[in-house]
């Protein structure tokens, strides 16, 4: 067997600055690995052909390099160009794997100098061993330099608005890491394990061994192992128009997934190598990541769940994954994570619980140490599953970082969300935690914020002063109910003087 470092070490890495950095991978039984770093060399055995060396913290710095040597095959592998700094994880499915190519703002992105500094990561996709990639995706699995234009569209875009934010604030070398997959759900990403002893999950569970237990393994494996055909130019043209977000209605209004001919592998299906498995992502992705030394995780997903009709559970879900992922890092590292965007959609594509997964994740951020949740109620697209505007997402996002993370309290960064609601009798007022200068309404707040009394509209009139929303109408003696951004298709009209958007709410006043 030959030396061979883990996948994530190459050339042009960013390693994290004061924490152990570990460097792992595969060589001969029975081998002793050395690994040096700037000033420090460490050693270990190989076991069952694996070894992991862990070497001391180092500070920030650029343009260093890491040798690898193996003293039975006389191997040396040197990694030229490698950088110590913050390393971010981005996880999650398509609106964190969406790559700047597709950002609205990508033409002036392109324009920005070039940082020898900031670098990607993506990292392949791998349903199962052996898996062949299903997509045609450009290459993956090396490290990405913000140099180039090709290289630029090819970073995650709100991983890359983020770490401009990171860059300019710290002004040491930063690394993204993606680890990602569009259309996955959040029980992909966690240990089986987890999955199986958390009973709120159970229907998963029982989704995936029904599938199991119902399949022809013998034809299932062999058509697994197929490669697939390269996708046609249409096929490109028509992912390409569907990510730049147009309009796709006609298209998926005649579609009916359920008339597609049987076939003996799809992968997007339940079934023991699908993508969308409990644990399959977990074992197959987020392992091979694990332990590079990271700052912290930003995720961005559940649009699967809403389509599995897993919705009602997704706190459970995400509390179940985050834990998971802490556990294999062995420590609570920040974890960072951004609500669903509006969005209406047609047909089968078509939300169904998003205001509900709204509440759940940030219902899963309360419950769990150092989780912080980025409301983009003001960054949806009302057909369009991926919306474009990534760049008020990712900058929104760097701002809140920089602020829980590393301490920078230079902006109210937090989006505005309800502290009480006092009733005086025919007015309302909502105080409002980081209003930062005051809260503002900007936009018929009338097409987005509802008043009843028992299932019955009341006219309001609505106003903001300082940190509170007052609304003022007919509510002497009687029980209210106050909706704002409660559908799965919205439009923030309701901010903090930043540009913040408040999150969503219900209230019984």
């Amino acid at each position: 067997m030959k030396l061979q470092p883990a996948l994530i070490f190459g050339e042009h890495m960013i390693l994290q600055r004061d924490q152990k950095i570990m460097v792992w991978g595969t060589s001969a039984e029975n081998d002793t690995v050395t690994v040096r770093l700037n000033d420090q060399c460490a050693s270990a055995e190989t076991v069952r052909g694996s070894w992991k060396v862990v070497l001391n913290e180092e500070k920030a710095c650029e343009r260093t390099s890491m040798t690898i040597s193996s003293s039975i095959t006389g191997e040396t592998i040197t990694f030229n160009d490698v950088a110590i700094g913050e390393v971010w994880l981005a996880g999650g499915q398509s609106n964190m794997e969406f790559i700047m190519k597709y950002d609205v703002n990508c033409e002036e992105t392109m324009q920005l100098e070039n940082d020898e500094s900031l670098r990607y990561f993506c990292y392949p996709h791998v349903a199962f061993n052996g898996f062949l990639e299903f997509e045609s995706m450009p290459a993956e699995g090396f490290w990405r330099k913000w140099t180039t234009s090709e290289n630029r569209k090819q970073f995650s875009a709100i991983g890359a608005y983020m770490a401009l934010i990171l860059r300019k604030k710290l002004n040491v070398p930063v690394g993204i890491i993606g680890c990602n997959w569009g259309g996955s759900p959040a029980a992909a990403w966690t240990d089986i394990e987890d999955v199986r002893n958390n009973p709120a999950m159970a229907e998963i569970i029982k989704w995936h061994e029904d599938a199991c237990n119902n399949t022809n393994w013998a034809k299932y494996i062999a058509a697994s192992d197929i490669r697939p055909a390269e996708q046609t130019p249409e096929q490109k043209d028509f992912n390409d128009r569907f990510m730049m977000g147009e309009d796709m209605s006609e298209f998926f209004k005649n579609f009916d997934p359920s008339k597609l001919p049987p076939v003996d592998f799809a992968p997007y299906n339940p079934g023991p190598r699908s993508i969308v498995r409990p644990g399959g992502l977990y074992e197959n992705m987020l392992k091979k990541v694990a332990p590079y030394s990271i700052r912290g995780v930003i995720w961005y997903q559940g649009e699967d769940d809403d389509a599995r009709n897993w919705a009602d559970f997704y706190d459970e879900s995400m509390v179940t994954m985050i834990n998971s992922w802490r556990k294999l890092w062995g420590w609570d590292f920040p974890f960072y994570q951004i609500e669903l965007a509006p969005f209406q959609g047609i047909s089968f594509t078509g939300a169904k619980k998003f205001a509900l997964m709204r509440h759940l994740q940030h219902a899963a951020s309360e419950r769990l140490q150092d989780v912080t949740d980025i409301c983009i109620l003001d960054a949806g697209d009302r057909m369009n599953i991926h919306p474009r505007r990534k760049k008020m997402v990712g900058e929104r996002l760097g701002r809140i970082v920089m602020k829980h993370t590393y301490g920078d309290d230079s902006l109210t960064a937090d989006c505005p969300i309800i502290r009480e609601a006092v009733r005086n009798n025919d007015e309302i007022a909502i105080s409002f935690e980081n209003a930062a200068g005051g809260m503002v309404i900007n936009g018929n707040i009338h097409l987005w914020m509802t008043v009843r009394n028992e299932g019955r509209d009341i006219p309001y009139e609505a106003s903001a002063e300082g940190d509170r929303l007052l609304l003022r109408g007919d509510f002497r003696d009687k029980s209210i109910r106050i909706e704002y951004c409660e559908t799965n298709y919205c439009e923030a009209v309701l901010y903090n003087s930043e540009g913040n958007p408040a999150f969503g709410f219900t209230l019984e006043v």
